[in-house]
């Protein structure tokens, strides 16, 4: 009588664990923002804001240089729409846009999330 062994197959490798969701749903849609707005063309650089005035996400790698360079942005939609309230006090400051020779600054507002966008990119 002949006894043949049968070896159990061995345990198939788990699948990788997918990388952790943000724990909010206000910070997906914050990803989705800034991956959508990066991912145009022409685009430079892109910083959002919180309500807050600080820089949440930034394609500027110098952490400084964002806060920086969000402060001043964020100081010129300020003095705009301090200057739209003077005219009409029932309008609300949704883009401003800087064009120069090389760049285009675009500064735009998500009032349901308290967001600011600043979009620099290369003009057409």
């Amino acid at each position: 009588m002949v006894c043949i062994s049968v070896r159990e197959k061995p345990p198939s490798v788990p699948p990788p664990e997918p990388e952790p969701e943000p724990e909010n749903l206000h910070e997906k849609y914050i990803d989705y923002c800034f991956e959508r707005i990066r991912k145009v063309r022409l685009v430079k650089q892109v910083i959002v804001m919180n309500e807050y005035g600080h820089p949440v996400r930034s394609t500027i790698e110098n952490m400084a240089e964002a806060i920086t360079t969000a402060g001043l942005y964020a100081s010129l939609k300020d003095k705009a729409s301090y200057y739209l309230k003077t005219i009409d006090a029932n309008d609300d400051f949704l883009m401003l846009r800087i064009k120069t020779r090389n760049n285009e600054a675009i500064i735009s507002t998500d009032p349901d999330h308290g967001l600011l966008y600043i979009t620099v990119q290369v003009p057409e």
